[in-house]
């Protein structure tokens, strides 16, 4: 019998899911440099470098307890341990400033303005290229060896800003998978994502069908629910940049467009649930209502440790689809890419870099102490390993509109009014020429204003 998840509960999964002395070093073997849950030493490929001051700080949006609470044995938790590895070896803790997200740029900006900038910043695709162009970042080139290994250099040749690097990316991206409720699909008699996946036959328009077979509006069942579909996670980006930091819109490109009206139909369909703009969807989905979202792995596991907990359907996982409508033949995987930066007017930028790079020392540490995928790899049986695995591969393009001022609204109050809305009609293609001179102007303006 399927559980009934409280209302207390959803309330903590909604939350839950929203969530992210002497300078001198001491010998780099030091006991002090291991995790002090186990064994492993975390900090291992890395060698503290002697630095005048090693008084750093970090611009984040969530605290040193949260950080604490999500570090266990099992898990290690690579920004608590690389926090607390800095304060063992140079006797200095690292000084955390902590805002709400949304303020950042607010933040950072006001903070040049009196001179007390925080000398690491949560750098990504949400502020850039908007960041370096107003001057808010400097170039990461002078401090870091970025022909390391440990870099993604495939993510960070894309975020670089007039032929200059200015986000530290050491990872895969966070990508986003289909997640869907096997219990449903089982009672349904209905072809799982994964099956499909292994078939070759798990395309966009099987999705579509899929969901529209998994729904019932009469029950408040959809057969897909969530955010995954936002202008910003668009798989085809609306947005190209060139190292000569020009700013192209691709509003008419034929894959856009293509993609948008498939999007519009889909809505039209009935078969997503619209009345998500509160994220109801991540009390709907774990309480049995929905078929399908669009999920990270840190959100799978999480959901995983969560119904081991308190019961429940049964969840599996599988890639993205692919988007056969443009002859696509391998997944558009969306994600989220946020790396770090060092600040304009970083005072100590030699140990920004220090610690930027013993954070992805000890970030690919814990991930290959866990094995492939990390910790979420363990949450996958074989048939979804394999799939994941090889979803992975699939060529990335970062999709820049959300760093670009007033691109994404612009987008909501025209085009996105007709896309999103299960009545609204209109051509989605004539909309998104009218669009095309509205974001051509916003790059203008955005290029124009840049210092």
């Amino acid at each position: 019998m399927k559980k009934i998840i409280s209302t207390a509960l959803a309330l903590v999964i909604l939350l839950t899911f929203a969530a992210c002395g002497d300078s001198k070093p001491k010998d780099n073997g030091d006991k002090d440099d291991k995790n002090t849950t186990s064994t492993v030493n975390l900090a291992e490929g890395f060698e503290f470098p002697e630095l005048e001051s090693a008084e750093v700080s970090w611009l984040l949006s969530t605290t040193l307890d949260t950080f604490e609470a999500n570090n266990t044995e099992e898990s290690p938790n690579a920004m608590y341990q690389t926090l607390k590895l800095w304060e063992k070896h140079y006797g200095t803790a690292v000084n955390l400033e902590v805002v709400s997200w949304d303020s950042f740029t607010t933040y950072l900006s006001t903070s040049a303005a009196s001179g007390s900038t925080p000398d690491v910043v949560y750098g990504g695709t949400t502020w850039f290229p908007l960041w370096p162009s107003k001057g808010l970042v400097q170039p990461l080139d002078e401090y870091l060896d970025l022909t390391n290994e440990k870099w993604n250099s495939d993510i960070m040749q894309q975020l670089t800003w007039k032929g200059k690097h200015y986000v530290a990316y050491g990872q895969t991206p966070e990508y986003f998978y289909i997640c869907y409720n096997k219990s449903k699909f089982e009672l349904a008699g209905e072809k799982t994502p994964l099956e499909h996946w292994q078939d070759g036959t798990w395309t966009w328009t099987q999705f579509k069908q899929t969901a529209l077979n998994m729904t019932d509006t009469s029950a408040n069942e959809y057969g897909y629910a969530g955010w995954n579909f936002g202008v910003n996670k668009s798989i085809y980006p609306l947005v190209s940049l060139g190292n000569d930091g020009s700013l192209v819109s691709q509003a008419t490109n034929s894959k856009v467009k293509r993609w948008f009206t498939e999007l519009n139909d889909f809505i039209k369909s009935g078969a997503k649930r619209t009345d998500n703009s509160d994220s109801s969807f991540l009390n709907t989905f774990p309480a049995g209502k929905d078929a399908m979202i669009h999920i990270s792995p840190e959100e799978y596991i999480r959901m995983q440790i969560m119904l081991e907990v308190t019961g429940g359907d049964e969840f599996g996982i599988a890639p993205n689809f692919v988007f056969d409508p443009n002859g696509e033949t391998e997944p558009r995987m969306t994600s989220n890419i946020y790396g770090y930066s060092i600040s304009a007017q970083a005072k100590n930028p030699k140990a920004a870099a220090a610690i930027i790079d013993l954070y992805y020392t000890v970030y690919n540490n814990i991930e290959k102490n866990s094995g492939e995928l990390g910790l979420f790899g363990k949450y996958l049986n074989e048939d979804e390993f394999k799939a994941i695995t090889e979803a992975n591969k699939a060529t990335h393009q970062i999709n820049f509109i959300a760093g670009l001022g007033n691109a994404v609204s612009l987008f909501g109050e025209s085009v996105g009014k007709v896309v999103y809305s299960p009545t609204k009609e209109g051509s989605v293609s004539a909309l998104l020429d009218s669009y095309d001179s509205v974001l051509k102007a916003e790059l203008q303006e955005f290029a124009g204003s840049i210092g």
